[in-house]
């Protein structure tokens, strides 16, 4: 359950920071690279314990991670710029 949590969190930031490049908010895109390296040890450390075991929870987070990303980014842009 760690592992999957993990997971989305990574695919979450790294999708919301190439969001936040494409749309030039360079100050959303810096701040993420910290989250993105504590949600990557993360998944490392605990893929370690798992082994092939955490490829379906990290393929479960990774799906959800991304499409979480994709909503709240299209929603804080409405709310930055007042869509």
């Amino acid at each position: 359950m760690i592992l999957l949590l993990s997971t989305m969190l990574l695919v979450f930031l790294r999708a919301f920071q190439q969001l936040n490049v494409i749309h030039h908010h360079m100050i959303l895109a810096g701040c993420t690279s910290y989250g993105i390296a504590i949600a990557e040890v993360a998944v490392v450390l605990n893929v370690i314990d798992l082994g092939w075991w955490s490829v379906p929870w990290m393929g479960t987070g990774g799906a959800v991670g991304v499409m979480l990303a994709m909503v709240f980014h299209k929603q804080l842009r409405g709310i930055l710029n007042h869509e």
